[in-house]
């Protein structure tokens, strides 16, 4: 027995590819030539891709919603990663 459950290759790869997504996310931000609000354009393109795929905008805004409400905790009132060393 190895020990490793039935969902846990599932949660290796959606925890990957979020990573990767922000990691992206992140050079497209630092390279952006443009005026333009870079993570917005991202999550619009995003949430009309997500509901080309099937997802409802119920499922899509209830998502966000609660990813947002998340950071709160995580983030123990900074705003950006980083915010409390730069006061």
């Amino acid at each position: 027995m190895s020990g490793v459950g039935p969902g846990d290759a599932w949660e290796d790869h959606y925890l990957s590819a979020t990573h990767d997504f922000a990691k992206q996310c992140a050079e497209l931000r630092d390279s952006n030539p443009f005026d333009l609000p870079a993570l917005e354009n991202i999550i619009v393109c995003l949430a009309t891709d997500l509901w080309d795929r099937g997802f409802s905008k119920s499922e899509i805004k209830a998502a966000f919603e609660t990813a947002v409400s998340s950071l709160v905790k995580y983030g123990a009132g900074e705003n950006r990663r980083g915010d409390k060393g730069r006061e």
